[in-house]
């Protein structure tokens, strides 16, 4: 059997998409565009930032940097990476918690497509070697991060 070849015509108000099986014959309405409308553009239309980024932990004595970051994601994605940000302790936080390493940070994509190919599949995390250092990925929950502002925590 044959796969059905469709056609397509427009008479200027819509078009007809032609089925060799009659009853499949459509009509789709088409409407002009608005001349007036704002002209798109995905730097400043595009998914809202915290939509494309994911929340980054690293092992402890282990940081990663923005750079090591940067040039992982685009080996692995192509050029995708708009910025990074890595939480470097204030002192304060070094002296109380014994802390003198970053131990989290954000990678924001350009585009949205990518954290959730990353965690699709019902992950939580995914884990990523970086030059022999682990870093934990998991989409970015912007309340969390309001409420760690909250606290105090720079």
């Amino acid at each position: 059997m044959d796969a059905p070849h469709w056609a397509l015509s427009s008479d200027g108000s819509g078009w007809m998409i032609y089925h060799p099986q009659p009853w499949m014959t459509q009509r789709v309405e088409t409407k002009p565009l608005d001349a007036t409308a704002k002209e798109w553009s995905p730097q400043t239309d595009g998914a809202p930032e915290e939509d494309r980024c994911l929340f980054m932990t690293f092992s402890n004595g282990h940081p990663v940097t923005e750079q090591e970051i940067s040039r992982f994601f685009t080996l692995h994605y192509g050029d995708c990476v708009e910025r990074v940000y890595v939480h470097w302790p204030q002192p304060k936080d070094s002296e109380e918690n014994n802390i003198t390493t970053p131990q989290f940070g954000k990678v924001v994509f350009k585009t949205s497509w990518i954290p959730l190919v990353m965690t699709l599949c019902g992950k939580r995390q995914i884990k990523f070697m970086l030059d022999g250092k682990t870093l934990w990925c998991k989409m970015f929950d912007p309340q969390k991060a309001q409420a760690f502002k909250r606290n105090g925590a720079s």
